[in-house]
């Protein structure tokens, strides 16, 4: 459990150093927002929300590279994101 506070401490603070300095520049705001919505509800284990297709997008966009490598993180938003749709 311990790792995982850090984990979101990590991302958290990543995310504000990299928005701060314009590092999403084609994102739109909205979009990059719950991207990190995203990526903070990833960040215990699980993703429990639904949200539209573009956020999932810009998570997986968004992580930081030693979270991609080191993480099921990518994995776990793509699944998300195919999963919450609806199957034909």
């Amino acid at each position: 459990m311990r790792r995982r506070g850090l984990t979101v401490l990590v991302l958290s603070a990543t995310a504000g150093v990299l928005s701060g300095c314009g590092a999403f520049g084609g994102t739109p705001a909205a979009e990059q927002a719950c991207g990190e919505t995203v990526i903070v509800d990833w960040a215990d284990g699980r993703i429990d929300g639904t949200y539209p297709d573009p956020c999932y997008k810009a998570a997986m966009d968004e992580l930081p590279e030693d979270v991609r490598a080191y993480t099921t993180a990518k994995d776990d938003i793509s699944r998300a994101l195919y999963s919450h749709r609806d199957l034909p």
